[in-house]
């Protein structure tokens, strides 16, 4: 089965180095993203004050492997997949698709008359 990939495009800066930067634009991003395949330096530049390097900034793209949807009702096993993703567990989550009682419906009336519970009525 092949993977997909997707791309983010990050941007970080150092007082030390461009490798520090690119560093710590992977650090970060990977509290968030998980799956991290490679890192491309699509741009780096400097902040310069009196004649000196003061910020090594750089522009990079981040890829990752997009993660496997979860399909609720398919157990435990689909649980236990989703549990070290990253992805929120809604096994747990009851989903209405009828309201709880039958709603009693008027013909005609406006959406925004008082006396159709609409607009501004007190």
């Amino acid at each position: 089965m092949s993977t997909i990939k997707k791309v983010i495009e990050v941007l970080a800066s150092s007082e030390k180095s461009f490798e520090d930067a690119l560093q710590r634009a992977l650090t970060e991003t990977s509290t968030t993203v998980k799956g991290i395949k490679s890192i491309y330096i699509k741009d780096q530049s400097c902040r310069v004050r009196d004649n000196k390097i003061v910020e090594y900034r750089v522009t990079a793209k981040i890829s990752f492997e997009v993660m496997h949807k979860w399909v609720p009702g398919h157990g435990a096993g689909a649980a236990e997949a989703v549990a070290g993703s990253g992805m929120p567990d809604y096994s747990g989550v009851e989903i209405k698709t009828h309201p709880d009682e039958p709603l009693e419906v008027k013909p005609g009336g406006s959406a925004t008359a008082p006396e159709s519970g609409g607009g501004y009525s007190g």
